[in-house]
Formats: C-alpha cells, structure tokens, sequence
C-alpha cells in the first residue's frame, strides 16, 4: 500500500510540473482562517519567550495561502498537504487529517477544469494500472476500479434532482420548496434548517445513493443559495461549481473563483457571523477581500481527498487502510 501510494503521489506531482504548474509548499499554521460555518478547525497557541502567547489554528485548505499567491501573479499552482478538520466523526471516509491536493488554472472556468482532472485520473489509472490491480488481486478485492480513463458523466445538479427525485429546478430553489420536497419524499426536515442544510440533506439521501458508480460523475452547477466563493453563473440561480463522485463517494469540489471584492467581503461577513455559534471560533482577515479584483486571476481551482481517491483505486472500504498511521484508534493510539 505504501508504494502505491508513494506511486501515486508521484504521478500526480509530475502530472502537473509536466504542464508548467508551480508545487507550493504553503503553512499548515495560519492566524487568521477564511470562515466556513459548516467546518469546524483545530486551534494552538505559539508560546514565544519573551512575547505574549499567540492562537495560531491548523489550514482545513491551503486555499488561504494559495489565494494570496495566486493574487501575487504566480500562476497556475498545485499543493499536496496536509489539511485538518474537527467536529467531524471519524470513521470510513472522514479523518481529522488527511492529504489535499488543491490545484488551480490560471485561465481556465470550472467546466474546463473537468477536463483537466479527467486527464489527470486517467494518467493515474494509465500509469498505476497494473500495479493497482496485482494490489487488490492479492487482497481478494474487486480487480478493476471505477473507469477512468474515458469521460465521466457530466450532470447537472437540476438534473441530478429531476431523475433521482422527480423534482423540477424550481423544487430545489427556495426553502420553502426544499421543505415541501421532503416532506413528499419522507425525508425529515426541520424548520430552522438553512437553504444549505436541507439542500444538502436532500442531496444525501436522494441522490447521492442513486449516481452512477461504475465510472467518474460531474455534479455541476450548484445553487447559489449555498454560500461559497463560486462565482455566480450570470443570469441564473447556480453557480460555477462541480462535484466529483467516484464509486458513489463525493471525491473534489471545484469552483470557478469569485473575484469581486465585494462579494468576497459580504461572504467573510455572513459566514463571520455564522461562525460566532461554532465549537472553535476563529478570527478571519478583514482586509483578505482586497487580494481579491483586477489583480486576482480569472481561475477555477480543485479541492481532492487524496485518502478517498487512494481507497477507491486500492478497493478498500476505508481510507484508514491507505495511510500508515491514523491520529485515532479505540484504544487512544495511532495505528
């Protein structure tokens, strides 16, 4: 397992130095994070000898980082790291470290973006093919993973709605008809669910298990009610945003970067405010929307799970059997 993974990460690292994408090494320490109500983050404190002591807190992305190189005129970038998430259960697909690869496409929208992590699957699964099946062969697993070295599927989130939950766009875009889809598909819902949160329960228990798990599926377009920093598709209620699925698990997320300062600000501000009611509050940049406008890029960038892209080409049912060590065990021991 360990060579394959060493294999694999080699793979992808010379997949992006091939076509001219600078490797970042960012911090994994940040004083200031970008705000996201639904993650919860990791805080320490710098002890200094002769200053006060500092709260630093551990990247859930690099994305705080890369954002200010990309602003600086760097170009196309990729970063393998470590990432860390807390608040989350910790179990077959979650963990509260794990490996991130971000890239971003100087130049490129979210839809092209698809085409380049296509390619990128495909040369993992062209180059460790036959090493990845002689794994699984030897585990007893399943020898041939999901496809991937033709097109996946392309659906849009209306669409997904539409063949797995008999819902129109129009079903999926207010509350008040995500409540009304729920209760005529006996999922629970509550009243004091945000947009977000029915939306994605929805998503979850309607869709989610009926995509194709056979070969790689793009959900795109997402709603724009669900607050990101996805530029909006102008004239409707999406924005340019994409999900991958392979073998049924939610895999990247990728976003056509906003670049207006004013959008970015009023996210910091509503999610700032979101924030103040989680377990680990955290300062955030006021100033982090001035990186953003005519010297920003126009760009799409991509957030992938190396632990579930490892497992889903090994076979296995848990990322816990693609790392050497997990921070986590029963007995309070890595293992």
């Amino acid at each position: 397992m360990l060579r394959l993974r060493a294999r694999i990460l080699h793979i992808i690292r010379s997949f992006f130095t091939d076509r001219d994408y600078l490797e970042v090494d960012t911090p994994m320490l940040a004083p200031t994070l970008i705000p996201e109500a639904h993650l919860e983050v990791f805080e320490t404190t710098l002890v200094h000898p002769d200053r006060e002591r500092r709260p630093l807190y551990l990247v859930p992305s690099p994305e705080v980082w890369i954002k200010r190189l990309l602003a600086e005129g760097v170009g196309s970038v990729f970063q393998l790291g470590k990432s860390f998430r807390n608040g989350e259960s910790v179990g077959r697909l979650h963990a509260p470290e794990f490996t991130m690869l971000e890239y971003y496409t100087v130049g490129a929208a979210y839809l092209e973006s698809i085409e380049i992590t296509e390619t990128l699957l495909s040369a993992v699964r062209e180059q460790a093919g036959k090493q990845l099946a002689e794994y699984r062969t030897a585990r007893g697993l399943e020898p041939k993973p999901p496809e991937l070295s033709r097109a996946g599927e392309r659906v849009s989130v209306s669409q997904a709605f539409e063949r797995y939950a008999g819902a129109g766009s129009q079903d999926i875009t207010s509350i008040e008809a995500l409540h009304s889809l729920s209760f005529r598909n006996g999922v629970q819902s509550r009243e004091d669910d945000t947009y977000e949160e029915a939306f994605n329960r929805l998503l979850v228990h309607l869709v989610e298990p009926e995509l194709p798990r056979d070969r790689p599926v793009y959900l795109y377009d997402y709603p724009a009610a669900i607050p990101t920093l996805a530029a909006d598709k102008p004239g409707t209620a999406w924005c340019e945003r994409w999900e991958l699925y392979l073998g049924g698990i939610e895999t990247a997320n990728c976003y056509t970067e906003e670049r207006d300062p004013q959008k970015v600000k009023d996210f910091f501000s509503a999610e700032s405010a979101r924030k103040a009611d989680s377990l680990v509050p955290h300062p955030v940049d006021d100033g982090y929307y001035q990186l953003f406008g005519d010297n920003f890029p126009y760009c799409s960038g991509v957030a992938m799970g190396v632990e579930r892209l490892l497992m889903i080409l090994l076979g296995e049912r848990s990322i816990k059997s693609v790392v050497p060590f997990t921070a986590l065990s029963e007995k309070g021991h890595g293992s």
